[in-house]
């Protein structure tokens, strides 16, 4: 069995847990068959182009599934892949810098722009809807904007406190949609010193690309010295027996925070600890040092667009992206 085979399984298992409702998973086993689960892995083999029929498995997925999430996660890939191919011709053909984007490409970005979430992936077969918002073009903050204005009316009587709200989390939104065109690559020509994500004075010593650029907030988070160390004590309860530290620990420092904050009020809580990252960030790595005799925290991620799922299907629209690396350090 092919590992797309064994990854669609994989999928289907989960579809027919979801039907069976209160059934076990061992039931949903028995209806697809009992060598199917598997985790799912990373695949670097290009995906099946959906121009021809669509394999047994991909046209069991979309059947089981709403709408047709494989076929229309494949032309995704392929209308993209195709716009490209034509820059790359027109380019030649006239003599220009083969990455300079034509209008067709920008306006096709843009459409991905308006379309993907702002915070955090859906979970489980939900990343499907980031598919079904690419596909109808989606305008996913004015939504979400819409959905925030009814909880503000329903929570404020005062119209400027409604405008508050609206402003602060507008904010928040054109940071994200910040990383968003960073990641499309149709971020602004001064981006490295304009905007909420500027070039990182910083560098990870890890770091084994000479020509890599990171980002920092333009305007860095501040802790007072209380603060700073227990942060840094959370962090260094996630140090690995080797000194480093894991991907994802952060999850791990806000709950460590939070419960210190939960037995004594006089700890800091962990939205406080979010805001180092200014809550745009998801998931990322936190890590502690010492530098010439001051210690720092700091902050690393590699912040991707489009959830890691599309890939392990196959629906590897990453490759067309820009991965904005974020690196920067708070000093005691």
């Amino acid at each position: 069995m092919s590992q797309l085979n064994k990854i669609v399984r994989s999928v289907l298992i989960e579809a027919a847990s979801q039907r069976a409702g209160s059934e076990t998973r061992k039931a949903a086993l028995n209806e697809i068959g009992d060598d199917a689960y598997m985790p799912l892995p990373s695949i670097s083999a290009a995906p099946p182009d959906p121009r021809g029929r669509l394999g047994f498995w991909e046209e069991a997925i979309d059947s089981l599934l709403p709408g047709t999430p494989v076929k229309d996660g494949y032309e995704i890939i392929n209308t993209f892949s195709d716009i490209v191919k034509r820059r790359l011709e027109y380019n030649k053909k006239n003599g220009l810098p083969p990455e300079t984007k034509t209008k067709e490409e920008i306006a096709y970005r843009e459409r991905l722009l308006k379309s993907t979430p702002f915070f955090g992936y859906p979970s489980g077969l939900e990343f499907l809807s980031v598919i079904e918002d690419v596909k109808t073009g989606k305008d996913v903050r004015a939504e979400v904007l819409k959905d925030r204005e009814s909880s503000w009316k329903q929570k404020f009587k005062d119209p400027s406190d409604i405008k508050k709200s609206e402003e602060k989390y507008s904010a928040r939104l054109d940071r994200r949609e910040e990383l968003k065109r960073m990641w499309l690559d149709i971020d602004d020509p001064e981006g490295l010193t304009k905007g909420h994500w500027v070039k990182s004075t910083f560098k990870p010593a890890s770091s084994k690309d000479p020509n890599a650029v990171y980002y920092m907030p333009s305007e860095m988070p501040t802790l007072t010295t209380k603060e700073f160390d227990q942060v840094y004590g959370a962090i260094m309860k996630t140090r690995r027996p080797d000194g480093t530290f894991p991907g994802g620990n952060s999850r791990a420092v806000f709950d460590d925070v939070d419960m210190s904050h939960l037995f004594d009020s006089s700890k800091i809580s962990d939205s406080k600890v979010r805001g180092l990252a200014k809550n745009d960030l998801g998931n990322f790595k936190f890590g502690a040092g010492e530098e010439g005799g001051k210690k720092y925290i700091s902050v690393y991620d590699e912040w991707d667009l489009f959830p890691p799922a599309l890939t392990d299907m196959g629906i590897n629209i990453q490759q067309f992206g820009k991965i904005p690396l974020i690196y920067y350090r708070i000093y005691r």
